[in-house]
């Protein structure tokens, strides 16, 4: 075999080969499903605020648990896929209410037994339609156990303290503050952060995991704390 000598060009040519090819990786692998990603949440978000519209004084509010949701869960530790999937999780584990009446959704009376057994169906309805989804599908058990407490009374399994996956505790948490903060047809007010505030660190133990508590409140005490400076300004 004769000796190959490299030439300028040659070299030019076949960096730019070597540039193309990591291109071509990059497009694949990180770019396309990206934009692939985009798209799908753009999908969810547009059918999370279609499922808003039908329950009465929640308009924004998947995006705005979907936010105190990943900046609890960041500061527990989670990162990369965990927090994406907390992301996904908030926008769309109450879904299920689409399949609820929607009279019963905005009832103001207290509901009746059979009527409240109906509202509480949704986390597991939400799961199933999440499971028929593969991009969505490890999300399932995130949306099924939301609704579930630290102390074992929550629905729909009834699971307690570490059986309830932590991303399902932080949902819990962010949820309840938002919907407490938010007009709602089953109470007569919105509490003001500070009484929410307190609501939440009252449950704490029983209702919610204490160490999500604790993140938690680190970051509505700090909005807090801003929104009053600018307010005194």
């Amino acid at each position: 075999m004769g000796n190959y000598q490299l030439t300028p060009g040659v070299i030019i040519t076949g960096s730019l080969l070597l540039s193309l090819a990591i291109l071509s990786i990059y497009v694949s692998r990180v770019y396309l499903p990206a934009r692939i990603k985009a798209a799908y949440l753009k999908s969810i978000t547009v059918l999370a605020a279609a499922v808003e519209t039908r329950d009465s004084g929640t308009l924004g509010h998947a995006q705005r648990v979907a936010q105190l949701a990943v900046e609890t869960a960041r500061r527990l530790g989670l990162q990369g896929h965990e927090l994406e999937r907390i992301h996904y999780a908030a926008l769309i584990m109450d879904m299920g209410k689409a399949r609820v009446p929607h009279a019963l959704l905005n009832k103001k009376d207290p509901l009746t037994p059979e009527e409240w057994e109906i509202l509480k169906s949704h986390p597991k309805l939400s799961a199933e339609m999440v499971g028929a989804v593969p991009f969505l599908k490890d999300l399932e058990d995130i949306v099924l156990h939301h609704h579930e407490l630290w102390n074992g009374s929550g629905y729909p399994d009834g699971l307690a303290g570490e059986e309830i996956p932590l991303a399902s505790r932080i949902l819990c948490v962010a949820a309840d503050y938002d919907a407490m903060i938010s007009e709602r047809p089953y109470h007569l007010r919105a509490l003001s952060p500070d009484e929410a505030i307190e609501q939440i660190r009252l449950g704490s133990g029983t209702r919610y995991d204490p160490r999500v508590v604790e993140v938690f409140l680190e970051i509505v005490g700090s909005e807090q704390a801003v929104t009053q400076q600018v307010a005194a300004a």
